[in-house]
C-alpha cells in the first residue's frame, strides 16, 4: 500500500465533499473511508475494535462512524476536525505511556499522518447500516446482492412513454412532459422561456464554452444546430470527459533526483482524440471500446484512434504496478459504470454487491498489459493528424541536439546523482528531453499506448489488499452484479476488449444512464442523480427516474449519439426556462430540485479564460497540438483545454476556481467562492493584458463620446448598452482618470470582464 499517495488522494477526496451537496458529500466520504482508511483499520485495529470480528475492547468500535463518535470507556474517541483533541490520534502517536495503540507496535509515521488527515477532514465514514442489516452483517454479499435485485440502477433501462400534462406548449417535447408531471406532483409551476439574448448566451457557453458571436441566430433551433456543428463543441464537451478520465500532462511524481515534473510527452494526443470524437459524434459505445482496447480493434499503423489508450496509459502512476491497476479499475468502473469497485481491493465491498474476487478479476484484465516507459518516447507509435511546419521541425531538431549533447557529455563523465543511484544522463533525458517534446510543436505526435503482455496473468486475491499475501486464483471476467454467469474472458489476451463490450452493451443497465446523467448535469447545472459516479446502493436516487430511463433509451436508440442527446436536452422548454426566482416556488422547492426554473451557473475557469481571449480579439482558434503554459500572456492565445495540466504542481489559479484534482477520476466540479478569485480579478497579468487588448480593439480613444465608449464596452462584454445609472456612475471615475492623465478604458474593461454579469450565466 502506497501511503504517501493515499495521503494525497485522501486530501483530494475529502476536501470536495465539504462543499458538495449533502447526498454526494456523504457518498464521497464513505467511498474515501472504504478505499483509504478502512484498510488501515482492518490491518491495525479491527482485531480488538470491530463488531464484525466480535471484539469491542474498551467499549470501542471502529467499523462505523457512530462507533468512533460515541467512543469507548474513555469517552469520545475521535472529535471530527480536531486532531489534537482526539484520543484516537493521541493513542496512535504513542504520546502517552498509558494509551498506546496498537499495543504491541507503533504505526509508521506515514500511516499516522494519513489517519491525522482523515480526522482533520471530519473523520467521514459509514453513518448507518444497510437498512435493517445489522453491522455484524456489514459487507455480507448475499444480503447486498439481494438488495441489488430491487435497486433502481441495476434494473433494465425501460422504454417509458412520456406522460401528458394537458398543456400543449409543454406537451410538445418529451423531456418537458416528464418534468412538468413531476412539478404537478410537487405543486409547482414552470417558468416562462428566457429572453432570446439570454438563451443565445446560455447556449453558446453550454455548447461551446465561448461567448455568443455577433451573428447568433434568434431562431433557437437553427442556433442550436450551428453551435453543435461548431468545432468548439468538441473542445467544450471534451473537458467534461477529461475530468472523468483524470487527464493531465504529467504523472503524480517528480523525476527522481531531479525534482522536476515527470512529463507524459504525448498525453495531448489523448486529449485531442476526445475532442475529435465528440466533434465527429463518435458513438459512445465505440468511444468506450477504443479507450479500453484500441490496440485490439485492428486499427492500421498511424491510426489516430490509438491515442484513445491514453485513458489507461496517462495514469498518475509511472511505477507502483498494483496502484496503477487500482487506478485504472477505479477510473473505468466509476467513469463508465458509476460503481465504486475499487473499494473492494482489500475486502468484499462493505456497501455494494462487489466481492473482492470481482475486483481481482478486473485486476487480471489490467494487470495483463505492458506499459511503455514514459521516457522511452521513441517506442510510442507515430499517428497521423499532426504535420508541423519545416520551420518548427528545424527548431525542434536544434534544441533536441543540444540536449543530446548534454546527455553524451554526462555519459562520458559517469557522474551519478540522487545518492549515487542514477546516472546524470538519465535525468537529463527524462526531464529536459521530455519537457522539450511535451511543449514543442515541432516534436510531432505519438500515441501513449499500452500493449498486451506476452502471457495474460491469472490473478490471485490479495488478502487484506497485501500483495505479499495471496489467496485463491480467480478468472478474468466481468462483475457478477452485471453478468451473473461470469463467463471467463478469452485466455489468449487480457480481456480488455471483452470487458469493453460488456460495459458498452445495450443490456448493461448502467452505462447509458451514467453518461446521460453526466451530460444532463453538464448542461443543466444539476444532476438527475446527484452522485454522478456512484449509482450503487449508497448513491443518490434519481429525482426523475422515468426521464432518466427515457433519455438513456433514446440515447442508445439513436446510435449512442452525444450530439443527439445534447440536442434533445437543450431544445426542451425545461432547459430554456428563465432562471428568475419566484418567491412562491422557491418556498416550496428552495434548491430547484424539481426544475421549475433554470439554474444560474458560474462560468468555469476555462470559460473565463477563453472569454477573455475571445472578447479581446486575441483567441487563436486552432484545434489540437502540444500543450502550453496556461497563463503565458504572449505565447498561449489558445483555448484553455490546450493548456498544460500538471498533477504535482496544480496551477494555483485553476485550483482557486475549483479545477478538479487529476490524481483520481472526478465526477463533477465544485463551486466555491474564495478570496483568491478576487485577487485574480484584480491582479492577474493575463486578465489585465486582455482587458487592455479589448479596449484597444474597440479604438475607444478615437472620436467617440464617453457615453458611446462605455456602450461599446458594454456591448462587447454584456451584449447590451449601459443603463443610465451605469453611465452616471462612470462620470466621476472618468473625471478622476482624466485628472491623473491615465487611460480609464482598460480598467473599465477589466471591471466589466470580472463582474457577476460576465462570470455567471443568467
Amino acid at each position: 500500500m502506497k501511503v504517501v499517495f493515499q495521503s494525497l488522494l485522501l486530501s483530494i477526496a475529502l476536501t470536495d465533499p465539504l462543499t458538495a451537496a449533502p447526498k454526494e458529500a456523504e457518498a464521497r466520504g464513505t467511498a474515501s473511508f472504504e478505499s483509504m482508511i478502512r484498510p488501515l483499520l482492518v490491518q491495525h485495529c479491527y482485531k480488538c475494535h470491530s463488531e464484525a470480528e466480535g471484539e469491542k475492547k474498551g467499549g470501542l468500535l471502529l467499523d462505523r462512524q457512530s462507533g468512533w463518535l460515541d467512543g469507548g470507556d474513555s469517552g469520545q474517541t475521535i472529535v471530527p476536525g480536531d486532531v489534537e483533541g482526539s484520543l484516537f490520534i493521541k493513542a496512535i502517536r504513542y504520546a502517552d505511556e498509558d494509551m498506546q495503540m496498537p499495543p504491541k507496535y507503533q504505526l509508521d509515521a506515514e500511516v499516522v499522518s494519513l489517519l491525522e488527515q482523515w480526522v482533520k477532514m471530519g473523520a467521514p465514514g459509514p453513518k448507518q447500516d444497510m437498512g435493517e442489516t445489522a453491522f455484524s452483517k456489514l459487507g455480507d454479499q448475499d444480503i447486498l446482492f439481494e438488495k441489488a435485485k430491487t435497486h433502481w440502477a441495476f434494473q433494465p433501462v425501460k422504454v417509458v412513454e412520456p406522460p401528458k400534462s394537458g398543456d400543449a406548449a409543454w406537451d410538445a417535447h418529451p423531456v418537458d412532459r416528464f418534468v412538468v408531471a413531476k412539478m404537478k406532483e410537487k405543486d409547482l409551476e414552470p417558468s416562462k422561456q428566457a429572453e432570446v439574448a439570454v438563451l443565445q448566451r446560455r447556449l453558446a457557453y453550454d455548447l461551446t464554452g465561448l461567448p455568443p458571436p455577433k451573428e447568433a441566430r434568434t431562431e433557437m433551433t437553427a442556433e442550436i444546430e450551428r453551435l453543435i456543428e461548431s468545432p468548439h463543441f468538441g473542445e467544450h464537451f471534451a473537458r467534461m470527459w477529461l475530468d472523468v478520465a483524470r487527464y493531465a500532462d504529467t504523472a503524480n511524481v517528480t523525476v527522481p533526483a531531479a525534482r522536476t515534473e515527470t512529463y507524459y510527452p504525448f498525453a495531448f494526443t489523448f486529449r485531442d482524440y476526445v475532442i475529435e470524437s465528440f466533434n465527429k459524434d463518435k458513438p459512445y459505445d465505440v468511444f468506450i471500446k477504443e479507450q479500453l482496447a484500441a490496440d485490439l480493434m485492428g486499427f492500421k499503423d498511424r491510426a489516430p484512434e490509438q491515442a484513445a489508450l491514453g485513458f489507461i496509459a496517462v495514469t498518475p502512476f509511472t511505477q507502483a504496478p498494483h496502484d496503477f491497476v487500482d487506478d485504472v479499475i477505479d477510473t473505468t468502473t466509476r467513469g463508465f459504470l458509476g460503481l465504486t469497485v475499487a473499494c473492494a481491493r482489500c475486502h468484499d465491498h462493505k456497501f455494494e454487491p462487489v466481492p473482492t474476487a470481482d475486483y481481482y478479476s478486473l485486476y487480471g484484465v489490467f494487470g495483463s498489459i505492458d506499459r511503455v516507459k514514459h521516457s522511452d518516447f521513441g517506442k510510442f507509435p507515430v499517428i497521423d493528424g499532426y504535420e508541423p511546419s519545416a520551420e518548427l521541425r528545424e527548431d525542434y531538431q536544434k534544441k533536441r541536439e543540444v540536449i543530446l549533447a548534454k546527455v553524451e557529455a554526462a555519459k562520458k563523465s559517469g557522474k551519478m546523482i540522487g545518492g549515487g543511484k542514477r546516472p546524470q544522463w538519465q535525468i537529463i533525458l527524462q526531464s529536459d528531453m521530455c519537457e522539450l517534446i511535451t511543449f514543442h510543436d515541432g516534436a510531432g505526435s505519438r500515441a501513449i499506448i499500452v500493449t498486451e503482455s506476452e502471457k495474460p496473468i491469472t490473478p490471485k486475491i490479495f488478502l487484506r489488499g497485501e500483495a505479499d499475501t495471496r489467496g485463491g486464483a480467480v478468472p478474468r471476467r466481468f462483475l457478477k452484479l452485471l453478468d451473473p454467469q461470469q463467463s471467463p474472458f478469452p485466455e489468449t489476451n487480457s480481456g480488455r476488449l471483452a470487458l469493453a463490450e460488456k460495459i458498452s452493451s445495450k443490456d448493461n443497465p448502467l452505462t447509458a444512464r451514467v453518461m446521460v446523467n453526466r451530460v444532463w448535469g453538464f448542461l443543466m447545472g444539476s444532476y438527475l442523480v446527484d452522485t454522478p459516479s456512484d449509482f450503487g446502493l449508497q448513491g443518490a436516487a434519481p429525482t426523475h427516474p422515468e426521464l432518466l430511463d427515457w433519455l438513456a433509451a433514446d440515447f442508445m436508440a439513436h446510435g449512442w449519439s452525444l450530439k443527439h442527446l445534447v440536442r434533445t436536452i437543450v431544445s426542451s422548454r425545461t432547459y430554456q426556462q428563465s432562471s428568475a426566482v419566484r418567491a412562491e416556488m422557491a418556498e416550496r422547492d428552495p434548491t430547484n430540485e424539481w426544475l421549475w426554473r433554470a439554474h444560474a451557473k458560474r462560468l468555469s475557469i476555462e470559460q473565463i479564460r477563453d472569454t477573455l481571449l475571445a472578447l479581446s480579439g486575441t483567441l487563436d482558434p486552432r484545434l489540437k497540438g502540444h500543450p502550453k503554459p496556461m497563463w503565458d500572456v504572449e505565447s498561449n492565445p489558445r483555448r484553455s483545454i490546450y493548456g498544460l495540466i500538471n498533477r504535482i504542481n496544480t496551477d494555483p489559479t485553476l485550483r482557486a476556481f475549483d479545477f478538479p484534482s487529476t490524481s483520481a477520476t472526478a465526477d463533477r466540479r465544485t463551486d466555491n467562492i474564495v478570496p483568491q478569485q478576487s485577487l485574480f480579478a484584480l491582479n492577474s497579468p493575463f486578465l489585465i493584458a486582455k482587458a487592455k487588448a479589448l479596449a484597444e480593439s474597440l479604438q475607444l480613444s478615437e472620436g467617440m463620446s464617453p457615453a458611446d465608449r462605455v456602450n461599446a464596452l458594454f456591448q462587447r462584454v454584456h451584449r447590451r448598452d449601459a443603463t443610465p445609472k451605469e453611465q452616471e456612475r462612470m462620470i466621476p471615475f472618468l473625471a478622476l482618470m482624466e485628472k491623473r492623465k491615465q487611460d480609464p478604458w482598460p480598467l473599465i474593461a477589466q471591471s466589466l470582464l470580472t463582474s457577476n454579469e460576465a462570470l455567471y450565466l443568467d
